[in-house]
């Protein structure tokens, strides 16, 4: 997982809306910058279709928690049936504040990824969290 470079300070500062992170599926086009501060880039490289809808799948019950000093991202898993052929291939994905219109994580997959018509297509967090912003020692 990567951070954009923007992230933390969006969080510190409180301008992302938790409720409204989603999670959009990218093709092989995309290549990751830590600069990129807006979705264009990401939408050109978009995967959507077939039960995968255009701009992102919400995080239900998205929420920033504190575990010890530190604190950790987290929300539900998503899973999303096929319906009229694949959901893919996706090579990655990004989590995005559609509310600002902004990137915030990346994640490459070690290797391409489609869910068959009838199949769903899982995204299924790290145990620890979305992602974990650790304190300064």
């Amino acid at each position: 997982m990567n951070f954009y470079n923007h992230s933390r300070k969006l969080f510190a500062n409180g301008e992302v809306q938790i409720n409204n992170l989603k999670v959009v599926l990218l093709d092989a086009t995309y290549t990751f910058s830590a600069t990129e501060t807006a979705l264009t880039a990401i939408n050109a490289a978009q995967v959507s279709g077939n039960g995968w809808t255009s701009g992102g799948i919400v995080i239900a019950n998205a929420a920033v928690t504190a575990v010890t000093a530190n604190a950790k991202l987290d929300g539900d898993d998503i899973s999303i049936s096929a319906s009229g052929g694949d959901i893919g291939p996706a090579a990655a994905l990004a989590v995005v504040d559609a509310t600002n219109g902004t990137p915030l994580f990346f994640f490459e997959f070690a290797s391409g990824q489609t869910a068959g018509d009838g199949t769903p297509f899982n995204v299924t967090f790290n145990a620890s969290g979305i992602a974990t912003f650790t304190a300064p020692a």
